[in-house]
C-alpha cells in the first residue's frame, strides 16, 4: 500500500509530525484513498498503521458515538466536493478507552490533472498538555501523572505532597497578577531549593505544587512539610514588599493496588482537609482518613467514569434571574447537578471542586456548555434578549484551544453568542492576567456576555475591572446576608454598585431569599437578582412551564 503522491518528500512529512506530542498530521490521495497519518496518533490511538486504506472509516471507530453524525457530514462535505476545508471538535477514543476532545483542521489541496487531490491537515489533541509550566518552569501535572505511572510500574514506595498557597485571590486583588506571578516564581525557586534532590516538584493548577519523593515516611515528610513553612516564613517573599504567605497541604503514601487517579484524588482530598479542617496542618489520606474518606473516594471515582462515558448521570437545573426594576424574568443560570444508582443525588458543593482537579473537567465543562444552550434555545428563541448564564472552570479557561471549542458549540447548536454569559469561577483568577484577559477579549469579540462571580468572596477588589473587560458583576450571596444589620457591607455594596454602573457594567446581586432583601438592596442600584425568593433552581421543563405560559 503507497499512498504515491508525486512530490511528496518522506522526510518532509516525517519532521513536520515530529513537532509536537499533541498535534497529529494525516494526508489522504483522494484518488485511491489511501492516507498517511504521523507516527505519534498512531501510537496514542491504536491505529492500524502510518499507512491506512479509507482512513476515515477507520478513524470513525474512535469517535464518540454522540458525535459521529457531525463527523461523517464534515468527511461526507469534503470527499463530495461540497466543501473544500473543514474545522470542528469532536470526541475521539485512544488507545485506552478514554475520549479526549479533539479539533480537526483540513484542506482539500487541488492537483493539476497529473497529480491528484489532496486533503490535509492536523488534528489537536486537547487531552495532551505541554508538560512544562510557562509561569513558574516547573514540570506540571501531566509529567508528575507520568511520574506516578512509572513509580507504580517500578512498585516503588511513593510519598506525594500537595501544598497550596492560601488566600492567593486577595494578594493578585491587592498587588496585581504581575506581582502575584512573580511570587509564584519566588515560591517555586523556594520549593526548589527545600527539595534538594530528594525529590521533585512541579506546578499543579493554580497556586497548588505537588512534591514527589521515595522511600520516604510519614515522620519525615511532616518534618520536611514544617521547615518548608518556617523557611518561607523567614524569609520577605519580595524584597520591596513583606508578603505574608501560609500554606495547607495533604500527603498520600502509596501502596500496592493504588492506582493514578485513585493517588491524585487521594491527595486532594488530604489537601481539603488541610484547607478546610485543619487550619494548614498537613493532612495525610492514610489509615487516619481512610474511613472517613474511602467513601468519597469510591464516589469520585465513579463520578470520573460517568464523565468519562459520556458525561452520564449528568443534568441541568436552572435558577432565573430577574430584572430589579420589574422582577421579569431576564435570564437564568445553568447549575450542574449529578445522580447515581449507588449514592444518590449528590450535592453539587461536593463534587465539584474534585472535579475541577481533574483534567476530565474539560470535557464535561464542554458538555455542560452544549447542554445549557441546547436546552435554553427555545427559550430565546420566543424571548429575543434572553440570557443563558454558563460557569466556565479553571480547566476549561487555561486551555489554549477552549476558544475554538466554544466557537465549534456555538456553531453546532447554532445559538446567537448575544445570548449567552460566560460567568467566570472565583479561580479563574489565578490565571496569567494577559493570558486571562486574552481569553476574554477574544471572548466578547464573539459577541458573548462575560460576568465575573462570586465578587465579595475573598478580598475582592474593583480593580479587577480596570484589566478585564467583564459586563457584569455578580455579588456573592455570603455578602449580603445580613446585610441589613452590617453597616460596612452597606457602604462597600452601594460603592461596588456605584462604580460598576459608572463603568457601564451591570450589577446582579445572588442570594435574594425574601422579600425584605429585595426590598433593601433595590436603592443601591443592581440591575438583576437572583436567589431563591425568586425560583430555587429547577429543571428546563418546569421553568418553561411556569414562564412561558
Amino acid at each position: 500500500m503507497i499512498l504515491d503522491i508525486s512530490g511528496l518528500d518522506s522526510q518532509v512529512f516525517l519532521a513536520i509530525t515530529d513537532t509536537s506530542d499533541r498535534n497529529y498530521v494525516y494526508m489522504c490521495n483522494m484518488q485511491t484513498n489511501v492516507s498517511r497519518w504521523s507516527k505519534n496518533a498512531v501510537d496514542y490511538f491504536g491505529l492500524p498503521g502510518e499507512y491506512m486504506y479509507d482512513a476515515g472509516s477507520i478513524w470513525e471507530q474512535h469517535v464518540h458515538p454522540d458525535d459521529v453524525e457531525v463527523y461523517r457530514k464534515q468527511i461526507d462535505d469534503i470527499f463530495s466536493g461540497r466543501s473544500q476545508k473543514h474545522h470542528f471538535e469532536y470526541r475521539a477514543r485512544n488507545k485506552t478507552g478514554e475520549y479526549v476532545t479533539c479539533t480537526c483542521t483540513g484542506r482539500v489541496l487541488k492537483g493539476d490533472g497529473s497529480r491528484p487531490d489532496l486533503f490535509a491537515g492536523t488534528i489537536e489533541n486537547h487531552g495532551i498538555m505541554d508538560n512544562i509550566d510557562a509561569t513558574t518552569n516547573l514540570y506540571n501535572i501531566y509529567e508528575l501523572s507520568n511520574k506516578i505511572l512509572f513509580g507504580i510500574q517500578c512498585r516503588k514506595n511513593i510519598c506525594l505532597l500537595m501544598v497550596g498557597v492560601n488566600h492567593f485571590s486577595d494578594i493578585n486583588d491587592i498587588y496585581g497578577y504581575d506581582t502575584g506571578n512573580v511570587i509564584l516564581k519566588t515560591i517555586a525557586a523556594d520549593f526548589l531549593d527545600a527539595v534538594h534532590y530528594q525529590g521533585s516538584v512541579y506546578r499543579m493548577d493554580g497556586v497548588r505544587f505537588a512534591f514527589y519523593f521515595e522511600n520516604k515516611n510519614k515522620e519525615w515528610i511532616t518534618e520536611f512539610y514544617d521547615e518548608l513553612k518556617q523557611n518561607i516564613k523567614k524569609q520577605q517573599i519580595l524584597k520591596e514588599k513583606p508578603i505574608a504567605i501560609t500554606f495547607s497541604a495533604g500527603a498520600v503514601i502509596l501502596d500496592d493496588n493504588a492506582g493514578i487517579h485513585s493517588v491524585l484524588t487521594g491527595l486532594s482530598y488530604a489537601f481539603s482537609l488541610s484547607k478546610h479542617d485543619r487550619h494548614g496542618e498537613l493532612a495525610f489520606f492514610d489509615t487516619d482518613t481512610m474511613d472517613h474518606g474511602r467513601r468519597n473516594l469510591e464516589l469520585l471515582e465513579t463520578l470520573r467514569h460517568s464523565v468519562l462515558n459520556g458525561c452520564r448521570g449528568f443534568y441541568l437545573n436552572y435558577q432565573p434571574i430577574v430584572s430589579v426594576e420589574d422582577e421579569t424574568i431576564i435570564g437564568m443560570e445553568a447549575l450542574l447537578r449529578w445522580k447515581n444508582d449507588r449514592f444518590g443525588e449528590v450535592p453539587p458543593g461536593f463534587f465539584i471542586r474534585w472535579l475541577e482537579n481533574d483534567a476530565c473537567f474539560y470535557e464535561l465543562g464542554n458538555w455542560i456548555l452544549e447542554r445549557a444552550l441546547t436546552e435554553g434555545k427555545p427559550i430565546i428563541e420566543k424571548w429575543k434578549d434572553f440570557v443563558i448564564n454558563v460557569n466556565i472552570a479553571y480547566p476549561q479557561m487555561e486551555r489554549v484551544g477552549f476558544i475554538e471549542a466554544l466557537s465549534s458549540i456555538l456553531e453546532k447548536v447554532e445559538f446567537p453568542p448575544e445570548n449567552l454569559c460566560i460567568e467566570l469561577t472565583e479561580r479563574c483568577r489565578t490565571l496569567e492576567q494577559n493570558f486571562l484577559t486574552q481569553q476574554i477579549k477574544q471572548i466578547k469579540d464573539m459577541g458573548i456576555k462575560v460576568a465575573l462571580d462570586d465578587f465579595g468572596t475573598g478580598f475582592s477588589s474593583l480593580d479587577v475591572l480596570s484589566y478585564l473587560p467583564v459586563d457584569t458583576l455578580k455579588i456573592d450571596r455570603g455578602f449580603v446576608a445580613g446585610i441589613s444589620e452590617k453597616v460596612a457591607n452597606q457602604v462597600i455594596v452601594r460603592s461596588v454598585a456605584q462604580c460598576a454602573n459608572e463603568l457601564g457594567v451591570k450589577v446582579c446581586v445572588e442570594g435574594i431569599e425574601d422579600r425584605e432583601l429585595a426590598d433593601f438592596l433595590k436603592p443601591y442600584g443592581p440591575g438583576s437578582y437572583q436567589g431563591y425568593y425568586f425560583s430555587r433552581p429547577i429543571s428546563i421543563e418546569k421553568l418553561k412551564e411556569k414562564y412561558m405560559k
